[in-house]
């Protein structure tokens, strides 16, 4: 069952909206879009989570929340209510990228920053808001993805690299200061196309038909999979980055 409430925030209101109703705490992810957050959502409710999606601009009757994580009160105020109704995080994935192509004659300074504060900023303000809940508990997942971008700078996507590289190093600190508290944090470096309707349109439906019948395309189902093994992961043998591509995918 669906639940929606309304919380008032210095801004405007943030409707928060369980995705499902589970017995053994919640999971929380930020940048719920239709493919891999959906493929998220469905594998962690299959678990057991209440599932509380969120994205900065749901589409008309969608079921997750409107939250712009750049905001930290609204990024506060959707945790404390997560809580509050579903019990506490166990699971958190931060899903929010801002991939932009512009040469460095066309990246401008409010451009970079617009970037930076859409993959970077965001996952500051998650982490403050649910790294600490977690380090008193003594026990949780958080996990960051990660792109191409996070760990080579191609030609035409500084904004984006500068921005991903960021996020990056940000989880890596989370990891050295969160992890000895017992609070699991892993960067997943997606690197290759995901098998979204925002690819299938960039490439065209025949070459996207094709890339997927030679399994070119990263399948969200199988992202999904790899981050809850990263949640279930004994802490004698935690991973911290994982990077996932197709087969045929060169690196």
């Amino acid at each position: 069952m669906m639940i929606r409430r309304c919380i008032a925030t210095g801004r405007r209101a943030v409707y928060l909206r369980v995705l499902s109703s589970g017995t053994d705490g919640a999971a929380i992810i930020a940048g719920a879009g239709d493919s891999t957050g959906m493929a998220l959502s469905r594998l962690f409710a299959s678990h057991g989570l209440a599932v509380h999606g969120a994205r900065r601009r749901p589409a008309e009757g969608s079921t997750v929340a409107a939250v712009d994580f750049r905001e930290e009160d609204q990024v506060e105020a959707f945790v404390a209510k997560v809580e509050a109704d579903s019990g506490p995080v166990e699971l958190a994935v931060h899903n929010i990228g801002a991939n932009v192509r512009f040469s460095v004659a066309d990246t401008t300074p409010r451009v970079y920053r617009k970037t930076w504060e859409l993959a970077a900023l965001s996952a500051l303000h998650f982490a403050r808001a649910i790294g600490p809940r977690m380090a008193e508990r003594g026990r949780g997942t958080l996990i960051f993805t990660g792109a191409t971008a996070s760990t080579r700078g191609a030609a035409n996507f500084s904004a984006f690299s500068g921005a991903m590289a960021a996020k990056r190093m940000l989880a890596q600190s989370l990891a050295r200061e969160l992890g000895p508290a017992g609070v699991h944090v892993a960067h997943v470096v997606v690197d290759g196309p995901i098998d979204t309707p925002f690819v299938r349109q960039l490439v065209g439906a025949e070459t996207a038909e094709g890339m997927a019948a030679k399994g070119a395309l990263l399948e969200p189902d199988a992202i999904a999979e790899m981050y809850w093994m990263l949640h279930r992961q004994r802490r004698t043998a935690w991973t911290h980055e994982l990077d996932l591509r197709p087969y045929c995918e060169k690196f």
